[in-house]
């Protein structure tokens, strides 16, 4: 895909679904990988070409492993190449160490290590003044989701498979995702049609401990490009149906109150947060 109908299509998501107005403070979630390295440019062309008086931010959490060093330095290059300020969070100042949590709970390190992004992607960035979250999320792990979900019969999670998640709590940040309508290849040929630097390699340092997320998901990407193959457009109508799909599965009167430990929005009594991490915080 060319860069102009990248931009396009990238465009076109962003107007329709008014993801990005007047008066926003977007913090975009960079991993260092090429999908949130696009999330980001694609913002800042978007904010800058229609002169949107809007704050964008690049915001990174530093696991603190022997990897995210050379994570960080790809990020930092990332937004100096954009144009737009940094926020990094250390979680060892949170005293927060996922080495001890793994020991101390049966769960899948991807599971914990997905409780603590979640939760402190919305409670930073909101604390330093963000209106709205932008991930990389596309349109193939969206796919991958909906299949996956489909089949382990978890229909609620389809209400979320859409470009823009509004804010259901005052602590809870409005979640947009630019690359609905795009995929993982097209983000990689636009990061090197641009010469914007990212992470290729599989940086998980878990992988070890069982951790294959990346392989797996590779799986259902092929899975969903041999479709293509055989008929033209497939992911393009299909994530369509399911963003118009997903309003059938929302759930009624979902009650979101605040953890009784940390305050934070939760529709449980104490936050999965507070239930893995609380005893490690210093």
């Amino acid at each position: 895909m060319k860069v102009d109908l990248y931009l396009s299509r990238v465009f076109r998501t962003i107007k329709k679904f008014k993801l990005v107005k007047k008066g926003d403070v977007i913090f975009a979630a960079l991993s260092g990988g090429k999908d949130s390295a696009s999330s980001l440019f694609t913002l800042k062309k978007y904010i800058t070409e229609n002169k949107i008086e809007a704050t964008l931010k690049g915001f990174h959490i530093n696991f603190c492993l022997p990897i995210s060093e050379k994570v960080q330095k790809v990020i930092e290059k990332q937004t100096k190449i954009a144009e737009v300020p940094l926020e990094v969070l250390y979680i060892k100042d949170l005293g927060i160490s996922l080495d001890e949590v793994r020991k101390k709970t049966r769960r899948p390190i991807c599971s914990i290590c997905g409780t603590l992004k979640r939760y402190l992607m919305n409670k930073i960035p909101r604390e330093k003044g963000a209106t709205k979250l932008a991930t990389g999320h596309h349109m193939d792990d969206f796919l991958v989701f909906f299949f996956k979900n489909i089949l382990g019969k978890n229909y609620f999670w389809i209400s979320k498979f859409k470009p823009k998640i509004e804010s259901t709590h005052p602590k809870m940040l409005c979640k947009i995702r630019p690359l609905f309508m795009v995929g993982d290849k097209e983000n990689k040929a636009f990061c090197k049609a641009l010469g914007i630097p990212f992470i290729e390699e599989d940086i998980c340092p878990y992988t070890f401990f069982g951790c294959k997320i990346d392989v797996n998901r590779e799986k259902w990407y092929q899975t969903i490009y041999d479709i293509e193959r055989r008929h033209k457009n497939f992911r393009a109508q299909l994530i369509s149906s399911i963003k118009d799909m997903s309003k059938f599965f929302e759930e009624k009167n979902r009650e979101i109150k605040e953890c009784s430990i940390c305050r934070e929005p939760t529709d449980q009594e104490i936050c999965s947060f507070c239930k893995l991490f609380s005893n490690s915080l210093s």
